[in-house]
């Protein structure tokens, strides 16, 4: 069916077509060096924003770097929106114009922001750009960094609420995962944070109110976050197109210092991540299945299986013994988030939407241990509310210092509602999660079945915990229609 989004996307073809690259302008800001090693760098603005909004960020790069930096700021897409279509054009008129005002070599740099990015990292593949800067913003989550044809900087903010930190700890993933090339992608492919950053200050000025609302209030001024950028794009550019030894060494060094620091932001997260689940197993369920059989210590081991429906709707969990030892097993399900739209990934969760587990109850535990005369190890059956509690525990203990400060001081908090109990299968598994947010906070209600065998719950991830500690608690409630 040809709808209106579909006649949207031809009419924008058709007028940018028919307006052409004379539509689209680039304010050339020339260097304030006059040695170095010259380089040019094309700003792609971020969705509605104008190009001048740039031109602070630009010049704290330009007064950060030995390099002879020239830039253009490139704007006046169709609808202020950056588009496919425009980009080949935009880039071309760029060029055009820098060497107009006097550039001289053929180093370009494409440097785009949000919206920008997703369109220049298609299109710097295969161009006259000789490296990519991407702020606020990823190439494709299957593109790896090692495969990227080009020298790539993935520059991100902390508290930015557009693009989450924990989309970018995606990329720092794939840094540590290219092991045989993992000191050259350290300086080819960095990724690095600006702390206490967000979205809007890769820019100046304000946003449109959707985005705004989307973003998270900054801890540093647009001041100190323009230096932090002028400070990684110098270390970048530097260690790339320099021919000065001694400058490369302390770009080097810069990179390294800030790699250690990405360590410690984003390892966290996919710890975290990593306990809904490694592909087979979800250390979460084995987590929660040993925290309802804490009071037996050593005498009780765990596994765990991942599955999918129907195999999941279908099995139970199950005791076994090996020797005087007790094995549960158990299973889960991971309700992840869908990842095909486009528009959803750009502010989209990382985390998944639920954890659905089936575990062996409490009291079921005791009687299959024998312990009938020991009553001290028959104590109150736990709740899938607890688990809830202990996801964030485990969220709060694993996010920075600064993260939890924030969170307490202004963050909206996680309020654990009792648990809905439902007595059949059959009414638990078509059951979801229950969580809505207001003013107070996101409130989380697990899905609960108790028989005297089973304990089956549908519970908040970890992760997810994690994220709305780091994310989405800060930003402000804003009541749907």
């Amino acid at each position: 069916m040809f709808g209106l989004a579909s006649f949207c996307r031809v009419l924008l073809v058709f007028l940018t077509i028919l307006t052409g690259s004379e539509s689209i302008s680039s304010m050339i800001l020339e260097p304030i060096k006059s040695t170095g090693e010259e380089v040019g760098l094309i700003f792609i603005p971020g969705a509605y924003i104008k190009a001048e909004q740039y031109r602070k960020t630009a010049r704290a790069i330009q007064l950060a770097t030995e390099l002879r930096v020239w830039v253009a700021l490139t704007g006046n897409y169709f609808y202020n929106v950056v588009n496919t279509n425009e980009m080949s054009m935009a880039v071309d008129a760029a060029i055009s114009e820098l060497k107009k005002a006097g550039m001289t070599s053929e180093t370009y740099v494409g440097v785009a922001h949000g919206w920008g990015g997703y369109y220049l990292r298609d299109y710097a593949s295969d161009s006259r750009l000789k490296a990519l800067v991407l702020m606020g913003s990823t190439i494709t989550r299957t593109t790896s960094l090692r495969d990227f044809p080009i020298p790539l900087l993935t520059l991100a903010a902390e508290l930015d609420g557009v693009t989450r930190i924990t989309r970018i700890a995606v990329e720092y993933e794939k840094l540590t995962h290219n092991t045989t090339g993992f000191f050259k992608g350290l300086y080819r492919t960095p990724v690095i944070y600006i702390e206490g950053a967000n979205h809007a200050q890769f820019a100046s000025g304000e946003l449109r109110p959707r985005l705004k609302s989307a973003d998270l209030k900054a801890d540093i001024s647009d001041k100190q976050a323009h230096r932090e950028i002028g400070k990684y794009l110098n270390s970048f550019l530097t260690a790339t197109f320099s021919s000065n030894d001694s400058q490369i060494d302390e770009a080097l060094d810069q990179l390294s210092v800030a790699f250690l620091r990405s360590v410690k932001k984003f390892q966290p997260f996919l710890d975290v991540r990593n306990l809904d689940t490694d592909g087979e197993e979800s250390m979460w369920t084995l987590l929660a299945q040993e925290y309802f059989a804490e009071e037996y210590g050593g005498r009780v081991a765990v596994s765990n299986k991942i599955l999918q429906n129907p195999w999941f709707f279908g099995k139970e969990p199950t005791i076994s013994f090996n020797d005087d030892h007790m094995i549960i097993g158990t299973i889960a399900l991971i309700h992840a988030r869908d990842r095909t739209d486009f528009r959803k990934l750009l502010r989209g969760k990382e985390s998944p939407i639920e954890i659905n587990m089936k575990l062996v109850s409490k009291d079921a535990i005791w009687k299959a241990l024998g312990s009938q005369n020991d009553t001290s190890l028959r104590s109150e059956p736990n709740t899938c509310k607890s688990l809830n509690r202990l996801a964030l525990i485990l969220a709060l203990s694993s996010s920075s210092e600064e993260a939890r400060e924030r969170y307490f001081s202004r963050g909206r908090p996680i309020i654990l509602e009792n648990d809905a109990m439902r007595g059949f299968n059959t009414l638990w598994a078509p059951t979801s999660l229950q969580t809505w947010e207001d003013e107070e906070g996101l409130h989380v209600r697990a899905i609960a079945l108790v028989t005297s065998n089973d304990h089956y719950c549908k519970v908040m991830s970890p992760y997810r915990a994690m994220e709305w500690v780091n994310v989405d608690s800060l930003r402000a409630y804003r009541a749907q229609g």
